[in-house]
């Protein structure tokens, strides 16, 4: 008989071990852009590639000095604005909602690709220093519908992050939405306001006399929302500065 070992077959185990070895020395798992696709390999990559960030950039309209409408060259201040001056003291937006900036919201808000927060995070921060510098008590979130209430909040998750580096609280139960609405989208002007009557209110004894509060919301077309709860947070005493990743262009 021989003395030479028994050579047995790979075990199946150990064949897939070394395939998926070889997978990951190829580099078939490494994290990709959630939006072009590219292979995410810098370090301060995540989420999105360099070449996609670099495509979010803020705007360059003219727009209307108090509510941030883009408007044509040479305009200060939009006809509504003097005819009906909102209850908010400004708003703006870091760019119109359309490009990457509008892929990039879609798929953290409609995909629920949460660590998009920290960069739209960020996109509000350098929003807030370039247009609306000064200082805010607190961060409120414009409210989720009660449809969404358990579920992913895309707002209160980067009102969270914002919050956090202003340094000052997220109110997120400060302002309440009393009843559930129909989207927005599809709707006129005239239909949104309707929609959202008596839609928004301060939360049951809650206070907000003498706060400089900084009203926060993702996208925002007629403003018709932004309005509401700024009302809803004005009747309460509190001065209000409204603040968007995003405004479409009308």
């Amino acid at each position: 008989m021989s003395s030479e070992p028994a050579v047995f077959p790979p075990r199946p185990f150990a064949r897939a071990g070394r395939r998926l070895l070889l997978a990951v020395r190829c580099g078939l798992f490494r994290p990709r852009c959630r939006i072009c696709g590219r292979d995410l390999v810098a370090e301060d990559e995540t989420v999105l590639c360099r070449d996609c960030l670099a495509g979010i950039a803020p705007a360059a309209d003219d727009r209307c000095f108090v509510c941030g409408r883009f408007l044509s060259a040479g305009q200060a201040v939009c006809g509504p604005c003097l005819l009906s001056p909102p209850p908010f003291e400004r708003h703006r937006s870091y760019a119109a909602y359309e490009g990457t900036l509008r892929q990039a919201i879609i798929l953290y808000k409609f995909g629920e690709v949460e660590p998009l927060k920290h960069i739209l995070a960020g996109l509000y921060q350098e929003t807030l220093a370039r247009e609306l510098p000064g200082a805010y008590d607190a961060v409120v979130p414009v409210p989720a519908d009660r449809r969404r209430r358990h579920g992913f909040q895309p707002v209160q998750a980067c009102g969270r992050v914002l919050a956090r580096r202003l340094g000052i609280p997220l109110r997120d139960g400060l302002l309440v939405k009393k009843r559930s609405t129909p989207p927005q989208v599809g709707l006129t002007r005239a239909q949104r306001r309707v929609n959202l009557e008596g839609a928004f209110a301060l939360a049951p004894g809650a206070r907000a006399g003498g706060l400089r509060l900084l009203l926060l919301d993702d996208v925002t077309t007629t403003g018709a929302t932004l309005r509401r709860c700024a009302a809803a947070l004005r009747r309460g005493g509190a001065r209000v500065t409204a603040l968007t990743l995003a405004q479409t262009r009308l």
